[in-house]
């Protein structure tokens, strides 16, 4: 029995064999045992290979439980403030071209990021001063207002938002005449600062840092936007007219020819009798244009109500689009404050 055991087992395992060196003794040891011993011997030799493999599924399993809690540690330990997307440069520490701004370069008003501070009527009031300054060819002027998280230096922030928008005449006697006022916005006050054109050097740095603070101390006293803006706006007006004056607007050129007077004597019969006969075939005219159109089924109505009818030649009724304020293509700024 003990043969046919040995003879179904074949070799015995190699961890079997560190104990038993040769087959000899293999089977010498099993003739001595009854078959009760051959099946627990069987099983002492298989035994160490299970307690292997299973020391093997428990390392495995182990350091991938470690690899995952590595990983949630590195996660959880990345800061707040950490993102993986380049956040946009903060304003005055950008560069060109676009300086870090997405603003379109035609806005609605002068004034820009006014909606969390200042009123629509006070914008609409600033619009009227600027657009002056623009029409008599002073100065093209922009307003900004920025929080101050989002302002990193602030005179560089002025110059560059200048050259963005590409405020000045491009040429001209005013060429490069673009300026922009920048508020910095903070918890208790307002930060004024200025850039100005390479156009406009008659305007200089006391009576602008003059205006300067005056704004900052109207916004102090009143802890009003709006009644610091129109002080800004009003001051500047008065600063810029007086350093420059309003330029013409260009006339068209008159003609040399010259209109031939009219006859002093009275008109002849044949004169009168012409203009008659012209006047009765302009009406036939007119009477058979209109029946043909009659016959065709087309109405003449002025006002362009009728589905069929003909519109109002000058296009009553239709809105205009409103207008649009920034730079003119210039953007050529000398220094600021």
């Amino acid at each position: 029995m003990c043969r046919r055991v040995l003879k179904q087992q074949g070799k015995p395992p190699l961890g079997a064999a560190r104990r038993i060196t040769n087959r000899h003794q293999w089977h010498r040891r099993c003739t001595a045992e009854t078959p009760e011993v051959i099946l627990e011997m069987t099983i002492a030799v298989i035994y160490p290979d299970t307690i292997a493999r299973k020391g093997i599924m428990q390392i495995v399993a182990g350091a991938t439980t470690v690899m995952v809690l590595m990983f949630n540690l590195s996660v959880n330990f990345i800061p707040a403030g950490a993102s993986t997307d380049v956040a946009a440069p903060l304003c005055g520490n950008g560069s060109a071209p676009d300086y870090g701004f997405t603003y379109d370069r035609q806005q609605a008003h002068w004034t820009v990021n006014w909606q969390d501070y200042v009123s629509q009527e006070t914008v609409t009031d600033v619009d009227a001063v600027l657009d002056r300054l623009n029409d008599d060819s002073i100065a093209q002027t922009m307003i900004v207002i920025m929080p101050e998280q989002q302002v990193g230096n602030r005179v560089n922030c002025a110059v560059h938002f200048l050259r963005y928008m590409k405020l000045g005449e491009p040429a001209g006697e005013r060429k490069d005449n673009g300026f922009v006022f920048l508020v910095v916005v903070e918890p208790t006050r307002i930060d004024v600062h200025y850039g100005v054109g390479l156009g406009l050097p008659a305007l200089t740095a006391p009576e602008l840092t003059a205006l300067n603070r005056a704004t900052e101390e109207a916004f102090q006293s009143t802890s009003s936007m709006d009644q610091a803006l129109l002080i800004l706006v009003q001051g500047f007006d008065a600063v810029a007219r007086n350093n420059y004056q309003p330029l013409p607007s260009p006339e068209p050129a008159t003609g040399t020819r010259q209109t031939q007077p009219l006859p002093s004597q009275p008109l002849g019969i044949v004169s009168i009798c012409g203009l008659l006969c012209l006047g009765v075939l302009l009406l036939l005219f007119l009477m058979w244009f209109l029946s043909q159109m009659s016959r065709s089924g087309i109405g003449f109505n002025p006002s362009g109500s009728g589905s069929r009818g003909i519109g109002n030649p000058f296009g009553g009724g239709r809105s205009r689009p409103p207008p649009t304020r920034g730079g003119s293509g210039s953007g050529r700024s000398g220094r600021g404050n």
